[in-house]
């Protein structure tokens, strides 16, 4: 990202745009935050996360396992349960999703 002049037209990272496009849709961040403590059945990921609907989760569960970020591996029932894990491109997303909790930490009154 370079320093636009003025009246120049303004571009956005390839990268960042590629990553905000699926990480900025609302819960996707917050789910993948979630699972950076281990894997989880899809009941207690909902109940983590207060405020998303079941269908959500499953929308946004299912775009990240096609984005290569989330598996889910189905267990044997009965009952029949599924758990979510991050891939290790879902876990190569630590650093970056910890420096964004900190800099929320530092700087938007809600987070602290």
């Amino acid at each position: 990202m370079s320093e636009a002049r003025h009246g120049d037209p303004v571009h956005c990272d390839e990268g960042l745009t590629s990553v905000f496009a699926l990480l900025g849709k609302r819960w996707t961040g917050v789910i993948v935050g979630s699972l950076l403590d281990g894997p989880a059945r899809f009941g207690e990921i909902a109940t983590g996360i207060p405020g998303i609907t079941e269908a959500m989760l499953s929308t946004r569960l299912a775009e990240l396992q096609k984005a290569g970020l989330v598996e889910r591996e189905v267990l044997p029932g009965p009952p029949i349960a599924s758990i979510y894990r991050l891939t290790d491109r879902g876990t190569a997303l630590r650093p970056a999703l910890m420096a964004l909790a900190r800099w929320a930490d530092q700087h938007l009154p809600a987070a602290r």
